[in-house]
């Protein structure tokens, strides 16, 4: 507790100085580096290079320069800075063994050097430190500096994490980048016995509706057994999937098994879940033999039961061991996160020419349904240390990971970043979940439902046995986009029978059918999860049924919402009835709007695909006014829709009959705004087969 109160000190000083700081920003020359065997650039002299990544914790890093003596003789880098200033401060971040820098020099815009500090400690520190040198001001603007590093001032290895310089005399500060305004009463909120036991449960998978959470459940006796492959009391097996229901009373339903064929006699794990809850992503490559090999595997649930998971082709797929420094073996480590339409994959692997031990990738879904080679996320988020457990939020923008290289409280703490273009290159900077959430120990696996209230995670601190799953709510500088939520069905207009159309679903920046919906046999339902601030187009056939268009004008939504309809299809006979609900006109006048198209031309292709089909329009208006010029207003109305489907669609007008029964026959008491808007409308009516 004293470790993260002092780290809160030094992060929160840091409001008291306003100052800039130049961090270096290139290597210009050096007498060594450490050279990693896996070609990574851990250890290499370009950890050097921008803000400090490990203070303040002072711990050995990869994302240090590691010089390569250690008792005697010199080392020696040369950094540049982006311009140049003149300098009253100098900031060195020393990891491990400070103390043994012998001389710094700078240097003006002509590469004329000057000595800018001689060591005179007589006894150096023992720990890490950002180490702050005041010098008088220098009467040259600063482009570089060299630091000379005296190996029998202290001896053993060293590293330096960071070079800065000021022309201010405040302290330059080792800082946490923090999430910002957060609640000062935020707990973890242990899920209790009903999800937890004190056995271990970790990796937290939430379905994006927030019903149902699967987990990786270590060393139960109802795991699946190696010898029988049944469910054995007795037996002890490393790891299983198991979940859980969220009820109706807003309490976790007790923890069930998953069992065969997700769940064998080898360890298993959940990866990541589709938009629709339905379809499960796996850990590795099942095998016939009931083997694995490292990968990623896809199973269904239909008619409640999971199909035995199928591989996902991801190509040219490299999953390299990567040392486990809490359980000092090496091992095959992959963690996944699948955006919410499924075209993008993200990978936490190690792989060749890796920035560390194991970086954030991403892959792209291709028209064979396999995925792209694995692309680098890029040094925005990835260090040469490790980061792992993807999370990509149902707004495909916001990506939550942990990582062992952005400055942090423990081991590896969970960050959130956010993207800024489509290369998948490009990143905000990373920001710390904050000392609520992430702790001295390893954090990691958050997953977050659509709504975006609460975020799931695994920790060992006020458990009840191991690691347990807890939950805790999100605030807004760590929440992702809001969304809406679609579930939708079809159903005869006549009988209630559920169908199933053919359905596409767009939106105004995208191409038509290029947004997921799933489709979920059991419960008839439609599902898509999609982003505001946009209006979107649903349209759904049938034959022997009208074609339905909906407009779902998002564009002014701010907050996360759930949208659940049923759709009721009118079928193809006579004297069917339908109103045109995305039929518009402004208040007491009868151009068409502009926004009333989509529906005309969904009449009009009605119309062109069954030539013999004959129809009534009628309008209706609300009782506000002249009756006699509501009817006139109605009339008025249905003219210009035949007049459109005449012109626009080449329909005979012997075709298209009127009415007017302006504001005679409404649908609903025309008391409230809400119930006037109802009755006024075009109805739409087929008089001959």
């Amino acid at each position: 507790m004293l470790r993260i109160i002092i780290l809160l000190l030094i992060v929160t000083g840091q409001d008291a100085f306003s100052q800039e700081v130049l961090w270096a920003s290139k290597v210009l020359e050096k007498s060594s580096e450490t050279a990693d065997d896996n070609y990574s650039p851990k250890h290499q002299a370009v950890q050097i290079l921008g803000r400090p990544n490990v203070l303040p914790q002072t711990i050995s890093s990869p994302c240090a320069w590691r010089p390569t003596g250690s008792n005697f003789g010199e080392d020696y880098i040369k950094v540049g800075f982006e311009k140049g200033t003149k300098v009253k401060q100098i900031a060195i971040a020393e990891n491990v063994n400070p103390g043994a820098i012998g001389r710094i020099f700078g240097y003006n815009s002509k590469n004329e050097e000057f000595l800018l500090y001689q060591n005179a400690e007589d006894e150096p520190k023992s720990s890490g430190r950002l180490w702050n040198i005041s010098i008088p001001e220098t009467d040259f603007e600063v482009v570089a500096l060299k630091i000379l590093v005296v190996h029998s001032i202290k001896k053993g290895f060293k590293e330096y994490d960071a070079i800065g310089i000021s022309g201010s005399d405040s302290p330059i500060r080792a800082t946490i980048n923090i999430a910002e305004k957060i609640p000062e009463k935020l707990e973890k909120e242990n899920l209790g016995t009903n999800v937890n036991s004190k056995f271990g449960e970790v990796a937290p998978i939430v379905a994006p509706d927030g019903k149902t959470l699967f987990f990786t459940r270590l060393n139960h006796p109802n795991n699946i057994t190696e010898k029988t492959g049944k469910q054995d009391k007795n037996a002890e097996i490393a790891q299983d999937i198991w979940f859980s229901k969220l009820a109706k009373n807003g309490t976790w339903e007790p923890a069930e098994n998953i069992g065969q064929p997700i769940n064998n006699s080898s360890n298993n794990a959940a990866a990541t879940i589709s938009a629709d809850g339905k379809s499960l992503f796996v850990l590795n490559v099942y095998l016939p033999n009931g083997k694995f090999i490292a990968g990623l595997s896809r199973s269904t649930r239909k008619a409640n039961k999971w199909s035995m998971p199928e591989q996902i082709i991801i190509e040219d797929f490299q999953a390299l061991d990567v040392y486990d420094e809490r359980l000092r073996i090496k091992k095959t480590d992959t963690e996944y996160a699948i955006s919410s339409d499924e075209s993008i994959l993200i990978m936490g692997l190690r792989r060749m020419q890796s920035f560390g031990d194991k970086d954030l990738y991403v892959s792209f879904k291709k028209p064979d349904g396999s995925y792209s080679k694995p692309q680098n996320l890029g040094p925005d988020v990835n260090s040469a240390a490790s980061e792992g457990s993807p999370f990509l939020a149902a707004d495909n923008k916001t990506l939550y990971f942990n990582s062992k290289g952005h400055s942090g409280y423990g081991d590896a703490d969970i960050f959130v970043s956010t993207r800024l273009d489509d290369t998948w290159k490009n990143w905000t900077t990373p920001v710390n979940l904050g000392p609520q959430i992430n702790s001295p120990q390893w954090d990691g696996y958050i997953t977050i439902p659509a709504s975006g209230e609460f975020a799931y995670l695994s920790s060992s601190k006020n458990s009840i046995g191991g690691e347990d799953i807890f939950r805790v709510k999100l605030f807004p500088s760590i929440k992702p986009e809001p969304l809406a939520m679609l579930n939708f069905q079809f159903a005869d207009m006549m009988g209630g029978t559920a169908l199933q159309p053919k359905v596409s679903l767009m939106s105004s920046d995208v191409k038509a059918d290029s947004l997921l919906w799933s489709y979920d046999e059991d419960l008839h339902e439609y599902k898509s999860i999609l982003k505001l601030g946009e209006k979107y187009t649903l349209k759904a056939s049938l034959p022997g049924y009208v074609d339905v268009l909906e407009i779902m004008d998002l564009s002014k939504e701010k907050a996360y919402m759930e949208i659940k309809k049923t759709f009721n299809m009118m079928p193809l006979k006579t004297g069917q009835k339908m109103i045109l609900q995305n039929l518009f006109f402004d208040q007491g006048k009868f151009e068409i709007r502009e926004d009333s198209y989509a529906e005309l031309t969904r009449i009009i292709g009605f119309m062109q695909e069954n030539p013999t089909i004959e129809i009534l329009l009628e309008g209706h208006t609300d009782n506000q006014g002249d009756i006699m010029l509501n009817i006139k207003l109605a009339e008025n109305r249905v003219k210009a829709v035949k007049s459109y489907l005449v012109e626009k669609g080449d329909i005979a007008e012997s075709r298209i009959s009127i009415k007017s029964w302006g504001p005679t026959r409404p649908l609903n008491s025309n008391s409230t705004d809400e119930s006037r808007k109802k009755n006024r409308r075009v109805e739409f009516t087929i008089t001959k087969m």
